[in-house]
């Protein structure tokens, strides 16, 4: 169990990279970021495929792949369209603790459908969660303009929460019942299948959403380019494809309630490295806040090495 927590720790590690990458990508919307980034995952994991399928290391069935397509449908259509849509209806305060509240959602589905744990045991850290992304954004909350635009902007954060959390019990449950497929492989696969929908997504705004995606941006020379082109690399292949092989380690290894959890790391390291950036320390109650979050895991962490019997139910990788 030890390693699985290792390995969720260094992708969420990953993953907080990004809340500060997209900053360097000045001159480009929120959509072109997202497209830049998955295009990139795609065109990465394409390679690797060829290099396996070369070796004859990357051989699975029809039925394997319509599950990647399928998946890479749920987590960057699905999920990024409504987290950019409720950026834009509702503040990102709200956003962020909406979706922050992942962890406690995905403990009590994934433990709904695997029955790991009591859920009486989950009550605790998902409280403590909850008050430690309160006490995290207490001083950002903003009151919309229009309530339509709030509402709606709730609704695309919470069909957000729906996305993630399905995707994270789903995708450790398909590894465990899947063990021939290795974790690189199976994010390479998705990655691939990504590339798929990053060409319907782009059909589709080019025809509806014009304003929101502009071709001539990519070919003009200079510092926002380059930048861009820096950026979707590194969330290509960092925060999507090396994020999700190490996420896919950890999955194998971990009870799902657990690692569901554990994606509360993601939110306190993106703080962090923002903080960083910005070279200056958190506020106190913020400090207060990410404390809080780390005591819940903690605690969490505690009550499933106090159960014994769930390092026997865990498949190997």
């Amino acid at each position: 169990m030890f390693k699985g927590i290792v390995f969720a720790i260094a992708a969420c590690f990953i993953w907080g990279l990004i809340y500060v990458v997209p900053q360097f990508m000045n001159g480009f919307t929120s959509i072109e970021v997202v497209l830049g980034r998955y295009s990139m995952y795609g065109l990465i994991s394409s390679l690797i495929f060829l290099k396996s399928k070369i070796k004859g290391t990357c051989s699975y069935p029809r039925a394997i792949w319509i599950k990647a397509l399928f998946f890479s449908l749920i987590i960057t259509i699905g999920y990024y369209t409504f987290v950019v849509l409720s950026l834009r209806f509702s503040s990102p305060a709200i956003c962020t603790l909406v979706l922050g509240i992942s962890p406690i959602a995905i403990a009590f589905y994934g433990n709904w459908k695997q029955k790991e744990t009591s859920f009486k045991s989950l009550i605790i850290p998902s409280f403590l969660i909850l008050i430690g992304l309160l006490i995290i954004n207490s001083e950002y909350f903003e009151k919309s303009d229009s309530l339509y635009s709030y509402i709606l902007g709730i609704v695309c954060c919470i069909l957000a929460l729906i996305a993630w959390s399905w995707y994270v019990v789903a995708n450790s449950r398909f590894l465990k019942q899947h063990p021939e497929i290795r974790s690189s492989d199976w994010s390479t696969l998705v990655g691939l299948s990504t590339l798929f929908w990053v060409f319907v997504f782009i059909i589709f705004l080019t025809m509806f959403f014009k304003n929101q995606f502009h071709f001539n941006k990519f070919f003009v020379p200079g510092p926002d380019l380059t930048h861009f082109l820096i950026g979707s690399i590194l969330l290509g292949l960092l925060c999507s494809w090396v994020g999700a092989y190490l996420w896919n380690k950890a999955s194998l290894l971990l009870p799902v309630s657990l690692a569901g959890q554990l994606t509360i790391f993601e939110t306190i390291f993106g703080i962090l490295f923002v903080y960083i950036i910005e070279r200056h320390r958190p506020p106190i109650v913020e400090s207060l806040g990410v404390i809080v979050l780390i005591a819940a895991i903690v605690y969490g962490v505690r009550g499933f090495y106090k159960n014994k019997t769930f390092d026997n139910q865990l498949t190997p990788d």
